[in-house]
């Protein structure tokens, strides 16, 4: 069990931003109460600085954290901005945070933007005094802004996914993640056997089951991804041999599309609890290098030959 404090910016006189009859304060702490139901729910100490309506100075707000010895510290909060269409969401984390801050950080941003309604400005440095004055790994989030009308509308029809977004980001980030986790979700693994059956022909039985044809169906698909892209005029066999591991080109953090999402199927399988989306974002990078070092490969996040080979073969 880990202990997470949700901050649920501004409170009581400090509206924070305003927009006709709408503070940023109430729009902050709805969603923070829905986050820390969704932790509490998975079994995790959540401390709250705010569970009403009331004026929480910044530094008492840390020191709560401080205090409980905290192991992530959330800050929630709606933008702001002059020019009406800004939009999108953004996470802040202090200039000299460390590496883990900052990887904590891309998960649960990548987790926000897997939404998909609202655009994604990504992870930006801010030297706000939450951040500044907390132990603990620290960031603060902004939701859409409170001034776009759009954006206001998304919040509020999509405020429980957005919600959940975040609450299973932080999970991703603190429950010993990216490391093995429990047993693969059968619905994942049925949805990833329907994937390969849609996109392959994998003609797999979808029964939540992570076995020897679906590993093939994976292999499969790689080759034929391979095949297609690279012109690596593979025997699509489902058998990863030596011209399957030469025709290998490296993945790394950015890239998109249907190999990586055939690398995260496999990392799923392993027991690393990712989204498995074709978005190679912080999540996955953090698996990969999570397995190379348990199975005595280069630790260097990028899915190459080996890797491949490793978790297919």
């Amino acid at each position: 069990m880990k202990t997470i404090v949700i901050d649920a910016g501004h409170g009581g006189y400090d509206y924070g931003a305003v927009s006709g009859g709408r503070y940023e304060k109430d729009d902050n702490l709805r969603l923070a109460r829905l986050v820390a139901e969704n932790l509490r729910a998975a079994g995790e100490r959540v401390i709250m600085t705010r569970n009403s309506d009331t004026f929480v100075p910044l530094l008492e707000r840390s020191a709560i954290s401080n205090n409980a010895g905290a192991d992530l510290f959330v800050s929630l909060h709606r933008n702001a901005s002059e020019n009406a269409a800004a939009s999108g969401i953004e996470t802040y984390v202090y200039p000299a945070a460390g590496q883990t801050t900052r990887m904590y950080a891309e998960i649960v941003n990548d987790s926000m933007a897997a939404v998909g309604a609202l655009p994604d400005r990504g992870i930006k440095e801010g030297n706000f005094s939450v951040l500044r004055n907390t132990r603990a790994p620290a960031m603060l989030i902004e939701l859409g802004f409170l001034t776009n009308q759009h954006d206001n509308a998304v919040f509020d029809e999509n405020i429980e996914q957005y919600a959940a977004a975040i609450s299973n980001g932080i999970l991703r980030a603190l429950n010993e993640e990216p490391g093995p986790g429990p047993s693969p979700n059968p619905a994942v693994i049925k949805e990833i056997q329907t994937t390969l059956n849609s996109r392959y022909g994998a003609g797999l039985a979808v029964d939540g089951v992570f076995g020897a044809r679906t590993k093939s169906a994976v292999v499969r698909g790689l080759q034929t991804e391979l095949n297609r892209i690279y012109g690596a005029r593979l025997v699509v066999d489902g058998v990863f041999g030596p011209k399957t591991k030469a025709a290998i080109r490296p993945v790394s953090r950015g890239a998109r599309g249907n190999i990586v999402y055939l690398l995260q199927a496999a990392l799923y399988a392993a027991g690393y609890h990712i989204a498995v989306d074709g978005i190679f974002g912080a999540e996955t990078e953090a698996a990969v290098r999570d397995y190379q070092a348990k199975h005595g490969l280069v630790v260097d996040g990028v899915a190459g030959a080996n890797t491949f080979e490793s978790l297919l073969k």
